[in-house]
């Protein structure tokens, strides 16, 4: 059974205000003057003046004031000629309602959404959008998607640094057009903020800088005109510029930015009606509808044009996570526990699966593999791949070191995963490949993965793949050898309980071995590897549960790690206090949380993920910088340097 809401689809010619982009005629003389109009028989005729050519539609205002529409192609074919004359088709006019005085500079369009209509304050009507409801356990029936991309991107030079804090931002890509728009911004140790933007042709290799612009703001989604990017703010409330709440539109003309006025779309969408909410990401869906989530997760399917929702959905308001496909047929959604596919048009579910009760969310990113079969998942530690198809997990496992993609996630290859722009890692053996080092930004689409270098040495946007040919060759090495791994399959550990009171000691050891036996380790008692097992509280804690208020409960602590020769390679830790709460009928919620508080989780000690392989740490190596990748490599301005 399938959940399904269907958007409004409105006609956005019918609020269109008082500046237009158009196609006009050649003649600059004829833009303003009436004509006659034919079509291709010759049988029907009408004087007017050209209003708008949009979606391969001629729209002509007859001396009524009305407005008749007819497709170009019916056209005469000296009217036809006529539309297609002018080298430079795109000019602004003024509707006859506005004022002939008005300056004309400020009447600039971005992508056919006027300025002026993006500047005139408006609220979000959101009863008037379809409402979509997360659900889990609907029969998994995805349709295929195609995954790789149908061009081949070339190397571009890109602005170097312009001062020591300027940073480049996450990459707008946009695959129909071809093109990447890539921002830049210095908001310190400078007298003003200042942006700047690439406008790179993928197919040429060939980029438009712009001009610095006093202005915060970072690139959210490059538009399908590929001269129009959607760009949000990036200050706080002390920085004195564009907020984390606030669009704009930019348009490219030349080296010079067309900006439109800010719409802040989620105005009072936090707190309870007290705060606006801030623009995480956006997917632009086509030429005019855009698909934007807020910190609060707050996902919207927009009519960028009228700056309406046609559908929207609220998410658990910290563990979610979205991602379009390739050809825009999909659309990933993850919220709380559940990861759907949708139809993004619609919001109707194509399949939806949970995943268990008692496991813990946060940093959740989702992305799509290169054949567009497989959907990646990444939460805290944990890295699951789905089966598209079938809607089976592939791959669950947790790396050790805490949460594994707090800032970014790429899918390379079928068998990788890129974490955080730096740590390649092998989905089968689950070993750490490959440390990438001085990227600025890292957008992987179709199993493309486009790097960006900004330094003072010069800028350079290149396509790239991953993994490259020297971690292969390493992987292959080591897969030959496990000797090269401190820890291995087969490898001799130690358990040590002694730290767990003698009641749970037990269950505590019982549970460990065969976690050990899980990944692989062989128990004996003289191992110098150490699995060390301990349990801490019971401490009084305040735990909020989303709508249900704040509760005091006896927190208990149970944790693991792993121990060579006195360093600790790797530790993981729960508490006993459930993530979600069920009560019995009957019991409140206070009474639940009391029981949860008699005793210790000594269940997670049956449930460790131990790391199956790993590289012994090297002392060399400054505190904060281990790594366990086997090998590292640098990208520089003239290609990769690889070091073992």
């Amino acid at each position: 059974m399938t959940h399904r809401f269907c958007g409004r689809a409105k006609d956005f010619r019918a609020s269109l205000a008082m500046v237009l982009l158009v196609v006009l005629p050649a003649v600059a003389i004829a833009q303003d003057s009436p004509r006659q109009w034919a079509d291709s028989t010759g049988r029907f005729k009408i004087t007017g003046t050209l209003v708008e050519v949009v979606d391969g539609n001629a729209m002509i205002r007859d001396a009524a004031g009305k407005t008749l529409k007819i497709p170009v192609s019916r056209l005469s074919k000296a009217d036809q000629e006529f539309l297609e004359g002018s080298e430079n088709p795109f000019v602004m006019v003024e509707d006859s309602s506005a004022s002939s005085a008005r300056d004309r500079s400020a009447e600039q369009t971005v992508d056919g959404i006027g300025d002026a209509l993006w500047a005139t304050p408006q609220s979000v009507d959101w009863d008037s959008a379809e409402l979509f409801v997360p659900l889990a356990g609907v029969q998994w029936q995805v349709p295929e998607s195609v995954g790789p991309l149908d061009f081949e991107p070339k190397r571009t030079p890109l602005l170097k640094k312009t001062s020591f804090h300027e940073n480049v931002h996450p990459l707008a890509i946009n695959t129909r057009c071809r093109r990447a728009a890539v921002g830049y911004s210095v908001s310190f140790a400078v007298p003003k903020a200042q942006t700047r933007l690439s406008l790179v042709d993928l197919v040429s290799g060939r980029a438009i800088h712009t001009d610095p612009v006093e202005a915060h703001m970072r690139p959210l989604a490059l538009l399908d005109n590929g001269s129009s990017v959607l760009m949000v703010g990036c200050s706080d409330d002390r920085g004195g510029y564009e907020k984390k709440t606030e669009l704009q539109l930019w348009r490219f003309d030349g080296k010079r930015i067309v900006r439109s006025a800010s719409w802040v779309p989620y105005a009072k969408d936090r707190d309870r009606g007290r705060e606006d909410a801030e623009v995480l990401a956006a997917e632009v869906l086509d030429s005019r509808r855009v698909l934007t989530i807020s910190d609060k997760g707050h996902v919207v399917l927009w009519d960028l044009a009228h700056r309406t929702p046609l559908w929207h959905s609220r998410l658990s308001e910290r563990n979610f996570a979205m991602q379009l496909s390739v050809d825009r047929k999909l659309l990933a959604l993850f919220d709380e526990k559940t990861l759907m596919v949708l139809n993004p048009e619609t919001a109707e579910i194509f399949g939806s699966t949970a995943l268990p009760q008692n496991t813990q969310t946060g940093w959740c990113r989702v992305a799509w593999s290169p054949s567009g079969k497989r959907i990646l998942f990444t939460s805290i530690s944990d890295i699951r791949v789905m089966d598209v198809e079938s809607g089976q997990w592939l791959f669950e496992f947790s790396l050790p070191g805490g949460p594994v993609a707090t800032r970014a996630l790429s899918y390379p290859d079928e068998d990788f995963v890129l974490l955080d722009k730096r740590l390649l890692v092998d989905l089968r053996s689950k070993i750490q490949v490959c440390e990438y080092r001085d990227a600025g930004q890292i957008e992987t689409i179709g199993g493309t993965s486009f790097i960006a270098i900004h330094s003072g040495n010069g800028g350079l946007l290149a396509p790239g793949k991953f993994p490259h040919p020297a971690a292969e060759q390493m992987l292959e090495t080591a897969l030959n050898d496990p000797r090269l791994f401190l820890l291995h399959p087969g490898v001799a550990v130690a358990i040590d309980v002694s730290a767990i009171r003698s009641e749970h000691q037990q269950v505590a050891r019982t549970g460990l071995e065969q976690s050990a036996a899980q990944a692989g380790y062989e128990v004996a008692p003289t191992s110098p590897i150490k699995i060390v097992g301990s349990i801490s509280g019971p401490k009084q804690e305040a735990v909020s549960y989303i709508a249900a208020g704040a509760y005091i409960v006896n927190q208990y602590t149970s944790s693991v790690k792993l121990d060579w020769n006195g360093k600790t390679l790797w530790s993981t830790s729960q508490t006993n206090v459930p993530g979600m709460l069920m009560t019995k009928r009957g019991q409140t919620m206070q009474e639940a949380l009391d029981d949860a508080g008699k005793k210790p989780n000594t269940a997670m000690f049956s449930n460790v993920h131990f790391p199956k392989f790993m590289q012994k740490p090297s002392d060399s190596q400054p505190a904060g910088r281990r790594s366990n990748a086997l090998m590292q490599s640098q990208f520089t301005l003239q290609g990769l340097v690889d070091s073992k």
